[in-house]
């Protein structure tokens, strides 16, 4: 078999990572395959050994035995269990005599992909039941929906620029825009139109806008605007029900977007009822400067504006665009938080009053 070149340099890692120096490298290919290492590649390191071994073995087609050969040696590596189980379309490699320590009933049980981690049901359930009703679908003129946004305050709601820019523009008055919240399917498949807010007259908070100019060399593609009442501070439901609350902005300055790890979105997809889409292998990569993350889970237009969370139901990121077929993509929490906090709007945000 050939090796692509992100296989090539996936298993060139995993061999550095199972054998660690020079010496250890040439007695597994000595034991393994009887071949002296120095005559079949000249290399100054261990990465060098093991990319010119790689590339040796695919050339003369016993690739398949390195691996195989380097799993008998090292069965424990998990860098070497992950590019097998990752990268082999078949499993016959598993088909090697093990320790029999790793040949118990329990071995037959591994964790497949680490980026999937065990969450606690009764916790996830929770947070979820919460993050629902603080989500809203966006709408002007005359119940035309635009966006999605949710709150992060008693009264303040965000979404994406481009989705409030003819209120921004004045080209749509503020007075039309209408804020559903609660709009779901219920248990019984009945529609709940739920309840609907308006804006204040002084709406606007804050704003990055969505294409670059000369002000706004890094545009992140956000509004921040207040609502007419508290809609996170009024209950839900009965009188005595809980608050609806908002979600909490995050604290850590920056969240590492690790590929091929988790991302769920809360949306409201074509102006549909609450939709919850989630991909549990969903981040692609995330630009330099940290102002746009990519990430493979499904939208729709209508969804712009929607809060984007990690596994865990920590807010992560604003959707706000996609390419059709390759990628849908959101601005990181960490580069709305620290614009806001150049404005000076940040503490307030997060001091739970309203504004």
């Amino acid at each position: 078999m050939k090796l692509p070149g992100y296989q090539h340099e996936k298993l060139s890692e995993a061999l550095q990572d199972a054998f660690r120096d020079e010496e250890r490298f040439e007695r597994f290919v000595k034991y393994r395959f009887d071949k002296n290492l120095y005559r079949i590649v000249i290399a100054k390191n261990l990465e060098q050994l093991a990319f010119k071994l790689i590339d040796r073995a695919d050339a003369e087609g016993w690739v398949r035995n390195l691996i195989l050969g380097a799993r008998q040696s090292n069965p424990g590596n998990q860098q070497l269990i992950d590019f097998c189980q990752d990268f082999f379309t078949d499993t016959s490699f598993l088909n090697i005599s093990l320790p029999a320590e790793l040949s118990e009933k329990d071995s037959l049980e591994k964790i497949i992909k680490k980026t999937n981690s065990f969450l606690d049901f009764g916790i996830w359930v929770e947070k979820i039941s919460q993050i629902l009703p603080q989500v809203c679908r966006i709408e002007f003129p005359g119940g035309t929906a635009q966006g999605t946004g949710f709150l992060i305050a008693p009264n303040v709601v965000i979404t994406n620029f481009h989705v409030m820019e003819d209120v921004i523009n004045k080209q749509v008055s503020y007075k039309d825009v209408v804020l559903s919240f609660d709009y779901k399917t219920l248990l019984d498949g009945q529609l709940s139109d739920g309840k609907k807010y308006r804006l204040k007259e002084n709406w606007l908070i804050a704003k990055s806008p969505c294409l670059p100019d000369k002000e706004n060399p890094l545009p992140l593609d956000y509004t921040l605007f207040r609502v007419d009442g508290e809609p996170g501070n009024s209950t839900i439901g009965e009188p005595g029900s809980p608050a609806r609350g908002w979600i909490k902005l995050p604290t850590e300055p920056y969240y590492q977007f690790l590929p091929n790890t988790p991302l769920f979105i809360v949306q409201h997809p074509k102006g549909e009822p609450l939709k919850l889409a989630l991909d549990t292998d969903a981040i692609i990569d995330i630009n330099e400067n940290g102002t746009m993350v990519r990430y493979k889970t499904n939208t729709e237009p209508g969804s712009s504006g929607s809060p984007c969370f990690n596994s865990n139901w920590d807010l992560v990121a604003l959707h706000h665009s996609g390419k059709k077929g390759e990628y849908n993509a959101g601005t990181p929490f960490s580069a709305i938080c620290q614009h806001l906090e150049e404005q000076r709007l940040l503490n307030a945000l997060r001091s739970g009053q309203a504004m």
